[in-house]
């Protein structure tokens, strides 16, 4: 009599996850090496350096503990920027994902000229940050810009103003420039969204005559939900970190009323060459930024849970 072994049995199968979990390793090595390499080994030594004094050419970098953390959090600069820096984060959240989404869908709904208004929308973001930037500081100038005069041309001078010069107006400029400079990328990933839902919903909406603010609260936008993550997170960390359009139109200014950190800790490593509290605010402000993430993946997970 024949016996037949059973080689399918838990061993195997052990066998096999491991095969698969070590050739995915394998896969991943490169990236995670890396990450490591120019993500995680520059930020520790940004850590390292920031209980340091340094001039960025002196071979001496003496320890000083916590002196350049106290500077940073006497420092009024720092928090202006943190506060300038939330503000574009706030309207970068909800203004430039609210006309993102808001053109995707006017995009998704017409059949004709869809090609034309998908490259319109999504020109800003293929612009250099250098262009976007000498064009609205001519667009924006209180002499010659162009909004300017066309507010004269329309008997408005009322309402003409020195938009990058102004203390009360300089930040919600900025913000605006930098809202339509990224509303592009928002727009794309919106658009793939509402292509990807299935038309089955809708069809059985319509024959209940469910309204269009009814279909777009309770099936598109709950289709959306997993690209309004992504898109709010990458919206919330390009406003966070938010660096050329600033340096290009204001320089952080007038005063410090449109001074972002990456503009401050730029300033303060390479004009006045105090490197260790430089590195002291870029702990802070990357300390912030990992926490801000994993806040927003979080009730990601959370919502997908529910």
């Amino acid at each position: 009599m024949t016996t037949v072994t059973n080689t399918s049995g838990p061993a195997s199968r052990r066998a096999g996850g491991l095969r698969r979990n070590i050739i995915g390793w394998l896969f991943l090595a490169p990236a995670v090496g890396l990450i490591g390499l120019f993500t995680i080994t520059p930020f520790l030594q940004a850590i390292e350096l920031s209980f340091q004094n340094w001039d960025g050419v002196s071979p001496d970098t003496p320890w000083v503990g916590l002196d350049n953390y106290r500077f940073v959090f006497a420092y009024d600069a720092f928090w202006a920027s943190m506060r300038n820096v939330a503000f574009f984060a706030i309207i970068g959240f909800f203004a430039g994902n609210g006309i993102a989404l808001a053109m995707a869908v006017a995009v998704h709904r017409i059949t004709r000229g869809r090609t034309f208004f998908r490259t319109v929308f999504y020109l800003p973001g293929v612009l250099s940050v250098v262009v976007v930037g000498l064009l609205f500081s001519s667009m924006l100038a209180p002499q010659s810009g162009l909004i300017n005069n066309l507010l004269g041309s329309l008997g408005l001078e009322s309402l003409q103003q020195n938009w990058l010069g102004d203390p009360d107006i300089a930040l919600p400029a900025v913000a605006a420039v930098f809202v339509w400079f990224h509303w592009g990328f928002g727009f794309l990933l919106f658009l793939a969204g509402l292509q990807d839902i299935p038309a089955e919903p809708y069809e059985a909406a319509d024959l209940d005559g469910a309204g269009a603010w009814v279909k777009f609260r309770y099936i598109t936008w709950p289709h959306l939900a997993p690209v309004t993550t992504i898109v709010s997170l990458l919206t919330l960390l390009a406003a966070m970190q938010i660096f050329g359009t600033v340096q290009v139109l204001t320089n952080g200014g007038p005063g410090y009323h449109t001074m972002v950190p990456t503009l401050l800790i730029y300033g303060e490593a390479f004009t006045n060459h105090r490197y260790g509290s430089a590195a002291a605010m870029s702990v802070l402000f990357g300390g912030a930024l990992v926490l801000l993430s994993l806040l927003q993946l979080g009730i990601s997970q959370r919502r997908s849970r529910a």
